[in-house]
């Protein structure tokens, strides 16, 4: 039996594609050495028809199932290529018809560490490792209800970031995550055959992305890809309640949107939404989030030739990946 799992930033529910990662996490974004950012993101995923398998329906007995989160995030540079990152949401669920009750609670602390392993002028190469622990004994087999799957994960991955003239910006990342298998309170499931024994194995997934716009330190606009691969063929069956070793794939569009406020010290506002195209086991969700973030400087000695805050244009000027006050004005 394996003993690893998925990264569970947000493990939505049965039938709905993960929340959206927490940003830097999947970007070519660092803090400069000795700065803070941290933030509170405001999460909304909706839908009311889903891919049982690979048939397209709706369950007028479950109606919309919503999944709302409030996570806390951080973002610490040990140094201007290392950065240290943390997150963990509280989640609640609802079912806007039938007799189930939606569940909530704070769900999976995921930590993760992000190096830049090589950079040119304009490309930087990154590398990513990191895990997730659940914060506490959720009921984690009631999909589509549950707030998380229960299952601790151990991922790595890998960022291109390539930056263009004009402030544009093009970002590939691809994550693989082991997830360990969940212990549930029953003594026999049925998946592809009947299983006797309390241990559901959880197959591993594979993410990959990207996305293409404007990048600057004061404005961000950006399109984003992502698709989601689960190894194993178990679907849905007919009219059942979704298990957690279930296939659950989805392709998604999507678009951020972020603003550094000048009269407000530099506060970050990031809007953003998308939405499921294709899927399999997976709801045709609708999704959207507001987040506000800010950095704290704890460099004792500071100097004009440190960047502080965020790094947005690797090998700009000094091919070191610093910020300089020329960007900070964009």
């Amino acid at each position: 039996m394996k003993k690893l799992s998925k990264y569970s930033l947000l493990a939505i529910l049965l039938l709905t594609t993960l929340f959206a990662k927490a940003q830097t996490m999947t970007d070519g974004i660092f803090m400069a050495k000795g700065n803070l950012c941290g933030g509170v993101t405001y999460m909304n995923d909706s839908w009311n028809k889903y891919w049982e398998g690979t048939l397209y329906r709706e369950n007028k007995n479950i109606g919309t199932i919503t999944t709302q989160a409030v996570m806390l995030m951080g973002n610490y540079g040990i140094s201007d290529r290392f950065n240290v990152l943390a997150s963990l949401p509280y989640v609640s669920t609802k079912a806007s018809a039938g007799v189930l009750h939606g569940m909530n609670g704070f769900q999976d602390l995921t930590m993760s560490v992000k190096y830049r392993l090589a950079q040119t002028k304009n490309l930087s190469v990154i590398g990513s490792v990191g895990g997730s622990i659940p914060t506490n004994n959720y009921v984690a087999d009631f999909l589509p209800l549950a707030i998380g799957m229960q299952s601790k994960t151990l991922f790595g991955r890998g960022v291109l970031y390539y930056t263009l003239p004009a402030d544009l910006a093009l970002t590939l990342h691809g994550t693989y995550t082991a997830r360990s298998n969940v212990k549930v309170d029953r003594t026999m499931y049925y998946s592809d055959k009947g299983y006797f024994t309390n241990e559901m194995m959880m197959p591993d997934m594979v993410n990959f992305g990207g996305k293409f716009g404007h990048y600057s330190y004061r404005w961000q606009l950006e399109a984003t890809y992502d698709q989601q691969i689960t190894q194993g063929n178990i679907d849905i069956r007919r009219n059942d309640m979704p298990g957690l070793c279930d296939k659950f794939d989805f392709t998604k569009v999507g678009f951020i949107a972020a603003y550094r406020v000048p009269q407000l010290k530099d506060l970050q506002i990031i809007l953003t939404g998308s939405k499921v195209l294709t899927g399999r086991n997976v709801g045709e969700s609708t999704n959207f989030s507001i987040s506000l973030t800010k950095y704290i400087d704890f460099r004792k000695n500071r100097t004009s030739e440190i960047p502080t805050g965020p790094i947005c244009r690797p090998g700009d000027k000094n091919h070191t990946g610093s910020m300089t006050e020329e960007h900070k004005e964009h």
